[in-house]
C-alpha cells in the first residue's frame, strides 16, 4: 500500500508547493503553521528512502547538533517530575524533525522562491496592521492600540526584524536591478515603520543588531562600515522616536524601568525580568550540570520565587505568572543545565559553519542567527510556535542549501 501511494507521489513538487504555502501562510496563521510541519514530517516518513537520508544528515555537523539538542532536552524527562507538562514541552522541540524533511527534500533553485514567498506573506500582513493602526478595521478584536494582526507583538516583532534584515541585504546585494531595489527599499521602510508602530522592542533590539551585522558582513569592520550602520540606525531610530508617540513611550518607560532598577526597585516591566534572572540563578546553583529537566522549571521557579522573590511584590509573587524567564539561554540553562547551554550554542556554531555556495544565502544564514541570538536575550522563542516555525523553516532551508552545495544562479528569481 506505501509502495503504491509513492509511485502516485511526485515528492519533489509537492514537498515544494508544501514548502511555498508553509512560508507565505506563516505569518498569517497559526494552525497552518502546524498542519504544514505535520505534513513535512509525514511526507519524508511515506517517502522513504531512509538510508539515504540519513547517510546525507550523518554528513552535516549542524544536523548531529540538532539531534543531539534534540535528544538531551528528551533524556531529561528521565528528571522531570511534572512528566505531563515536560511530555507537552517536548513537542515544541520535537517539531524540529521537520528541518531534516525540509533540508533533504529542498532544491537550491527552489530556496529563494521560499523566501520571496514568506516576504509576501510578511506584506500581507503588513497591510493588515497597518489598516489595524489606521483604523480601517479590527483583527481578533485589535485595532489601533495593538496592531499585531496574528501573533503576540513580541513574536511579530522579531518577524518584522528578520524580514527587514532580508529586504535590507537584497538592497545591498549587487543582484537586483534599481527598479527592483526600489520596490525592496519601499517595504524595507514600510516594515520598519511597522516594527515601530508595535510594542515588540525585542525585534527593535533584534533590528539594531541586525542592520550592523548586515554591513558588516558585506563591508567588514571598518571605520566606513561603522559610521555606515551608525547613520542607518539613528536615521531609522530618530524617526522612530519623533514620528511615533508609542516609541516615544516605550524608551520613556525603558529610562524609568532602568533607573529603578539601578535603584535596587524591580516592580518594573524590565526590573521584573531582572528578578526572573535572579530566581533563574537560585535554581542554577542547585541544579547546576542537568538542570532541573524539560518540565519542572515552572514548579522549581515558583518555589524558588516563595524563598526568595528578589524585589518582586508579595502579592505578585505569589501570583506572579511564570511562563517563562523572558530569556532563552537562562530557559535552556535551567531546564538543561550547562550541557544544555553548551549543545544550544554548540548547535548555532555549525549553524554558522555550514558551508552554503550561494553567498546569498550564505549571508542570510548569518544574519537570522543574528536575529534570532539577539531576540533569545529578550524572549524565549522557542516556546512560542510562530517564532518556534520562523526557526524550524529557515534553519531547514540553510541546510538544505549546504546539503546542496552546488554554486546556483546569479540570478535568484529564475
Amino acid at each position: 500500500m506505501v509502495s503504491a501511494l509513492r509511485s502516485k507521489i511526485n515528492f519533489e513538487k509537492t514537498n515544494y508547493y508544501i514548502l511555498l504555502a508553509f512560508a507565505f501562510m506563516m505569518p498569517l496563521s497559526r494552525a497552518t503553521n502546524s498542519l504544514f510541519d505535520a505534513l513535512l514530517i509525514l511526507l519524508l516518513l511515506v517517502q522513504g528512502d531512509y538510508k539515504k537520508h540519513f547517510n546525507a544528515l550523518k554528513e552535516s555537523a549542524f544536523a548531529k547538533a540538532i539531534l543531539l539538542f534534540i535528544a538531551f532536552t528528551t533524556l531529561s524527562l528521565l528528571w522531570t517530575d511534572n512528566l505531563e507538562f515536560g511530555l507537552n514541552f517536548k513537542r515544541l522541540y520535537w517539531q524540529w524533525f521537520a528541518i531534516f524533511a525540509i533540508a533533504l527534500n529542498v532544491k537550491r533553485e527552489q530556496v529563494f522562491p521560499i523566501v520571496t514567498a514568506f516576504i509576501f506573506g510578511m506584506v500581507i500582513s503588513e497591510i493588515l496592521s497597518y489598516g489595524m493602526f489606521f483604523e480601517f478595521w479590527t483583527i481578533r478584536g485589535n485595532g489601533k492600540e495593538y496592531p499585531s494582526p496574528f501573533m503576540m507583538h513580541i513574536d511579530y516583532s522579531v518577524f518584522l526584524a528578520f524580514t527587514a534584515i532580508i529586504l535590507l541585504n537584497r538592497l545591498i546585494s549587487n543582484r537586483y536591478t534599481k527598479n527592483e531595489k526600489l520596490l525592496i527599499f519601499f517595504f524595507f521602510v514600510t516594515l520598519s515603520g511597522n516594527l515601530f508602530m508595535n510594542d515588540g522592542r525585542t525585534g527593535q533590539l533584534a533590528l539594531l543588531v541586525g542592520i550592523f551585522a548586515t554591513v558588516f558582513i558585506h563591508y567588514k569592520i571598518t571605520y566606513k562600515s561603522i559610521i555606515g550602520s551608525t547613520l542607518i540606525i539613528v536615521l531609522i531610530f530618530g524617526l522612530a522616536y519623533s514620528v511615533s508617540d508609542k516609541f516615544q513611550t516605550r524608551v520613556h518607560a525603558a529610562q524609568n524601568d532602568i533607573k529603578k532598577i539601578m535603584d535596587g526597585q524591580l516592580q518594573s516591566s524590565w526590573g521584573a525580568r531582572v528578578a526572573m534572572y535572579f530566581i533563574a540563578a537560585d535554581i542554577v546553583k542547585e541544579h547546576p550540570i542537568i538542570g532541573v529537566g524539560v518540565g519542572d522549571y515552572k514548579d522549581e521557579a515558583k518555589a524558588a520565587m516563595q524563598k526568595d522573590p528578589h524585589g518582586l511584590p508579595e502579592v505578585e509573587s505569589e501570583g506572579f505568572p511564570i511562563s517563562h524567564f523572558h530569556n532563552q539561554y537562562v530557559n535552556v540553562l535551567v531546564q538543561g543545565g550547562i550541557i544544555g547551554l553548551v549543545l544550544m550554542l554548540m548547535m548555532f556554531y555549525q549553524f554558522a559553519k555550514l558551508s552554503i555556495a550561494d553567498p546569498e544565502l550564505k549571508e542570510l544564514s548569518l544574519l537570522i542567527i543574528v536575529v534570532m541570538l539577539t531576540s533569545f536575550v529578550a524572549e524565549p522563542l522557542w516556546l512560542k510556535q510562530f517564532t518556534n516555525m520562523l526557526f524550524i523553516l529557515f534553519s531547514g532551508l540553510f541546510l538544505g542549501a549546504s546539503l546542496h552545495a552546488k554554486p546556483v544562479s546569479d540570478n535568484p528569481q529564475s
